[in-house]
């Protein structure tokens, strides 16, 4: 390797910098602020009076324009859902490695046209599953490993958030099963709570497609939306105890989501927004700590150099890791669209665009379907399928 290779800073690309892509323009910054990378450009369709007063990164309007302008080695991509495919195609064609935000695609046929490119091309992707650089993955893994809870009975993971009218009328694509005959598959399990569903998956050992023998659904709206907002997913491995999601988007409060192992002597708890692992075993006090994360753009700018050196690195977060997550977005995508929950069992709150619903004593069928392992329907909730 040349003197000139050894001392190159990675050259880093945001594409789609508003919303949750502001997050990751904060992040370049701060490692550019510390000379760990150069921040190149930054892309979107419109910019506000802010972005043009910045000043630290030229503006493009597409990632074409920045590729014309020198050279990128990172490409983070924070655009809709439905363009993820093909803008994470042309990054890795160009050379560049890529921070993919979740989901990273909408079926599995796209996850392996994906895969098949950055084997080719030799490039990295690491996707947005943030949970994922928690330290707490892998002490869980070592608790259970050790015999702390017996037997592993089974895994849930559980989500009641509040999301209102703006946060559907924010994009066209919010709330879409399709988009011009194009998938989008945005809804609670596949984009805002899908970090409950691939952390749950992870702490399981479900990573691969191949390792699940069936995905059963149950998804209902409360809001005017082609997606669900409301569902149960309930996922059997070929080998391994069941493992449970029940979320929604329409609770009375936004709360702390989990996922739970479960075994024969107690439980262990992942509260993954905050790193913080409970560990509740019979006969003793429950054991509460926080753990540190690794944060995505470092871990991938680490395995990008060790790659580079000639060695290799494994992500955080890869594109490998998100099959068996993929695969549950493929299910959601080819299943019948979720069924509306009738009018009079859903109260609404606020108003304007803070207008949101709330399904009645939904924590508790969240609760309770995520413990027995049970759909909505199984629990003869109100408003479920008959």
């Amino acid at each position: 390797m040349t003197t000139s290779n050894q001392h190159h800073v990675p050259t880093v690309v945001v594409v789609g910098i508003h919303g949750h892509g502001a997050s990751h323009v904060d992040a370049a910054r701060a490692l550019a602020e510390t000379g760990a990378i150069r921040l190149v450009g930054l892309v979107d369709r419109a910019f506000t009076p802010e972005d043009h007063s910045a000043g630290d990164a030229p503006l493009y309007g597409s990632l074409d324009d920045c590729f014309a302008a020198g050279q990128v080695d990172v490409v983070i991509l924070s655009t809709p859902i439905h363009t993820h495919l093909d803008l994470a195609v042309a990054a890795l064609e160009h050379g560049a490695d890529v921070l993919l935000e979740k989901p990273p695609v909408t079926s599995n046929d796209e996850l392996d046209l994906l895969q098949a490119v950055a084997e080719r091309t030799g490039g990295l992707v690491q996707v947005g599953f943030q949970s994922l650089g928690s330290h707490a993955i892998g002490q869980i893994t070592e608790l259970v490993a050790a015999g702390e809870l017996g037997a592993v009975t089974g895994l849930e993971a559980t989500g009641t958030w509040v999301r209102t009218i703006g946060y559907w009328t924010r994009a066209a694509w919010s709330g879409r099963r399709t988009l011009n005959d194009v998938p989008v598959v945005d809804g609670v399990v596949t984009n805002p709570l899908a970090h409950a569903v691939q952390t749950m998956l992870r702490l399981g050992g479900v990573t691969d497609r191949a390792a699940i023998a069936t995905i059963e659904l149950d998804q209902y709206r409360a809001n005017d939306i082609e997606a669900d907002d409301t569902s149960v997913v309930r996922i059997t491995p070929r080998s391994g105890p069941i493992m449970t999601a029940a979320v929604t988007l329409c609770a009375e409060d936004t709360t702390d989501p989990v996922v739970t192992v479960r075994g024969e002597r107690g439980a262990i708890r992942f509260l993954y927004t905050k790193d913080v692992v409970e560990v509740d075993l019979e006969d003793q006090s429950v054991r509460r700590w926080t753990t540190d994360r690794t944060a995505l753009l470092p871990d991938l700018l680490r395995a990008r150099a060790a790659v580079r050196a000639g060695g290799e690195a494994a992500l955080v977060s890869s594109l490998a890791d998100a099959s068996a997550f993929t695969a549950v977005l493929d299910a959601v995508r080819s299943a019948p669209a979720p069924h509306p929950i009738p009018a009079e069992l859903v109260d609404w709150r606020g108003a304007g665009e803070d207008r949101h619903p709330v399904i009645p004593g939904i924590e508790r069928f969240v609760a309770e379907a995520a413990t027995t392992g049970s759909t909505f329907a199984e629990l003869g909730t109100p408003w479920a399928r008959r």
